[in-house]
């Protein structure tokens, strides 16, 4: 178990996780803000979603198996996919991605344009 986590393919694969889900999240959430000059679509919106978890599921998957989605790992690791440890790594490296993603957009986004950051609630 501790030789997994200190090897350097699984730290790669780790940080895959994030990283891919950090930009998904940014593109994703970015693609479905109000500008004042022009409204999204919810073609452009799905377009910007989809190039996005294809993108990086193509870039990254080879190092990570490109899950991006803590649902994704859940059911590999049901299915007897991924070991235990690898799970909760991932799950940690997608969660904190997504919510590095959204904070750098946030963080980015002129206050007229930010409304409520594409929530739909």
């Amino acid at each position: 178990m501790k030789t997994e986590v200190c090897s350097v393919a699984f730290l790669k694969a780790v940080f895959a996780e994030f990283l891919a889900t950090l930009i998904f999240v940014f593109f994703g959430l970015g693609s479905a803000l109000k500008w004042p000059s022009a409204l999204p679509s919810i073609l452009q919106i799905s377009m910007a979603f989809g190039l996005a978890i294809g993108t990086m599921a193509q870039a990254l998957g080879p190092v990570s198996g490109g899950h991006i989605n803590p649902a994704i790992t859940l059911a590999l690791l049901i299915g007897n996919q991924i070991s235990l440890l690898r799970a909760v790594f991932y799950v940690a490296a997608q969660l904190v991605g997504a919510i590095a993603g959204a904070g750098i957009l946030y963080a980015l986004v002129p206050t007229n344009a930010r409304g409520n950051l594409a929530v739909n609630a």
